[in-house]
């Protein structure tokens, strides 16, 4: 547990790079620092909010390090005080899928998200994941406007040994997951893994079409054993939040999986997505092989942005 533990925490190291040695810079200074004036408490905020914590959060942070430096008793050390209010700003995050549901009954995820984030990259990876977690799955291609997108899911399919149950290029999405739902019923599955279309955020359209593949799902499912998890570009910042939103209105968001982790992510984004839209963080995609995807662990990430290694791995020893 422990080696996995420090393996995970290497991989935030590695996707925060550059933003996360800036956010302890800024600390660090403005704690051991003599007369701060408002400019050094400006730049804090900036660093913040440049690393897509957003300004609400910046703002809070900003004054409670005003508060506790003011008030300190000179034996304190800021990263604990940081450690702890970065967590408690992720209380409640829930990164089990089906909390609300026990048994090996079929269940459903409906991938869903703009063009490319990566939905059919994650679908593969978390086939294998949970096949490797001891579900029988079949991953049903609904993505049916691209021939490469049905022949990318089928390789991903082979890859994490399981189902793949797709129709033809330019096929009815609807009618896809409809027979995709019932072949997975037939064949026992205990999880359906469904790849949809990217859609534009603002396309009437395709939010109709997305509205009804869920209800489709619905009415082969109860509430319980359906999960709708978006797949946003861990780079996107304000961008992810308006992809939530417009397609929020067409299908309720139970979770968001965050891919391309790897490419220098800010990481604030996870905090926003928590404290502003209410969403659990459920995956991250941490690189390119199928085994790079975990699942989101608040203390491993907060450890990972306020300490350095040595303290990082101190705290898992």
């Amino acid at each position: 547990m422990v080696a996995e533990k420090k393996g995970l925490l290497s991989k935030w190291l590695k996707g925060m790079g550059k933003v996360r040695e800036g956010v302890q810079e800024q600390f660090s200074r403005l704690w051991s620092g003599g007369t701060i004036g408002e400019n050094d408490w400006e730049t804090l905020e900036e660093t913040l909010i440049q690393a897509d914590i957003g300004p609400m959060l910046a703002i809070e942070l900003v004054e409670g390090f005003r508060e506790l430096k003011k008030n300190s008793s000179g034996n304190q050390d800021w990263r604990d005080w940081l450690s702890r209010t970065l967590l408690q700003e992720l209380a409640g995050n829930e990164s089990r899928l089906f909390p609300e549901f026990e048994g090996m009954d079929l269940k459903a995820l409906l991938l869903i998200g703009i063009n490319g984030v990566g939905k059919t990259t994650v679908a593969g990876k978390l086939a294998n994941y949970c096949r490797e977690k001891g579900e029988k799955i079949s991953l049903i291609a609904a993505d049916t406007f691209r021939a490469a997108a049905i022949e990318q899911l089928q390789i991903w399919a082979d890859r994490a040994k399981v189902h793949c149950i797709k129709g033809s290029t330019g096929a009815d999405p609807g009618s896809v997951v409809f027979d995709g739902m019932e072949a997975s019923l037939m064949r026992n599955d205990t999880l359906a893994i469904i790849d949809t279309a990217g859609r534009s955020h603002v396309n009437k359209n395709l939010l109709a079409e997305l509205e009804k593949v869920g209800r489709i799902v619905g009415k082969h499912l109860p509430s319980e054993r359906v999960e709708n998890l978006i797949v946003i570009d861990a780079l996107a910042g304000q961008n992810a939040f308006l992809q939530v939103e417009s397609i929020g209105k067409s299908l309720p968001i139970d979770g968001v999986i965050l891919t391309k982790w790897d490419s220098q992510a800010k990481g604030g984004i996870i905090f926003r997505i928590h404290k502003e839209l209410g969403l659990p963080i459920k995956f991250v995609g941490v690189g390119e092989k199928i085994e790079d995807i975990i699942p989101f662990d608040p203390e491993s990430f907060v450890q990972a942005l306020v300490f350095d290694q040595a303290v990082s791995d101190q705290a898992f020893s």
